[in-house]
């Protein structure tokens, strides 16, 4: 009598939806309990990651500032004040204004009397006593002229310097290397930021290897019981991978708090100042700051792990 074989049928979508279920299970679910199981070793990572990425969330902020600082002063320093004679006659400012005003170079030029620049003294901290101090208005008229490239501004203070209608001891407001410095300070500052975040960065990917390494011991005969079956290579690092996502975006959620605390804070402490010593740092831009110090921790985290599975783990 021959035997009759009955095959069972199995729906496509349920078969792919199980296979899916057990990856993930697999590659998350498994992940999961074995970085909590590892919490104790996996510690060190997540510290020296967290406070890395506090400190690039921090000076990347710091940066940005520091670029709106630098536009700031950009636009003051090509802002050149020509300061006029008290006993310049009219004809003498208005061909100086002319020639400054068909000048290429010239954004625009606007004249500012004797009274404007006194009032615009009263807003100085430590102008108004200089004025009470006189009689009279010690702050001469003006000519103010907007150059367009910070470079030229040099050039538009030497053709000027000589007019009759300038003042000979005071003629105008440029100072030779202002910017300059300004510049090499801030490049200074960047350089020595980046460099601390680089050797945070170092000791960081480090440390979180060293914790994969030891994770990859720990679970050395489950390894090779997989690779003796035949187990794809992705299914056999993937978790270790997920492990090392998850510290990174562990510490990158919690630097991300961290840095949007401290950046909330300080503008609500002192709005005013806050404003004037960082420029265009809003929550806004402190939120957007805090979701990419997550998605880099992410990345840390996962890049590191696969450093080290590549140093560690036998192909």
């Amino acid at each position: 009598m021959a035997g009759i074989v009955v095959k069972g049928r199995f729906p496509r979508r349920r078969l792919v939806q199980t296979v899916a279920t057990n990856l993930l299970r697999h590659l998350f679910q498994g992940a999961a309990r074995s970085w909590a199981r590892n919490a104790g070793g996996t510690a060190p990572a997540l510290g020296s990651m967290t406070l890395l990425l506090v400190m690039s969330g921090l000076v990347g902020l710091t940066g940005f500032a520091l670029h709106n600082l630098e536009q700031v002063e950009a636009s003051q320093a090509s802002l050149l004040h020509v300061y006029l004679r008290d006993s310049a006659a009219d004809a003498d400012i208005g061909s100086l204004q002319n020639r400054l005003t068909s000048d290429p170079r010239v954004a625009g030029v606007t004249y500012v009397t004797k009274a404007e620049a006194l009032q615009r003294a009263q807003r100085i901290p430590g102008l108004p006593q200089l004025a009470d101090a006189t009689e009279s208005n010690p702050f001469p008229a003006s000519l103010d002229v907007q150059v367009k490239n910070i470079q030229d501004v040099a050039a538009i203070d030497a053709s000027v310097r000589d007019d009759l209608a300038v003042d000979q001891l005071y003629p105008t407001s440029y100072d030779r290397g202002a910017y300059q410095r300004i510049q090499a300070v801030l490049l200074g500052a960047a350089v020595a930021g980046i460099a601390f975040l680089g050797l945070l960065g170092f000791v960081a990917v480090m440390v979180t290897m060293n914790s994969i390494k030891i994770a990859i011991h720990a679970r050395r005969d489950e390894i090779t019981i997989m690779q003796l079956v035949g187990a794809p290579r992705w299914m056999v690092r993937g978790p270790f991978v997920v492990e090392g996502a998850i510290t990174g975006a562990l510490a990158g959620v919690v630097a991300g708090v961290i840095t949007f605390a401290l950046t909330a804070a300080g503008i609500s402490a002192a709005s005013g100042a806050f404003s004037q010593f960082a420029p265009g740092v809003t929550v806004t831009v402190a939120g957007v700051t805090a979701a990419v110090v997550v998605l880099v921790g992410l990345g840390l985290g996962s890049g590191s792990s696969l450093i080290s599975l590549r140093r560690h783990m036998e192909t």
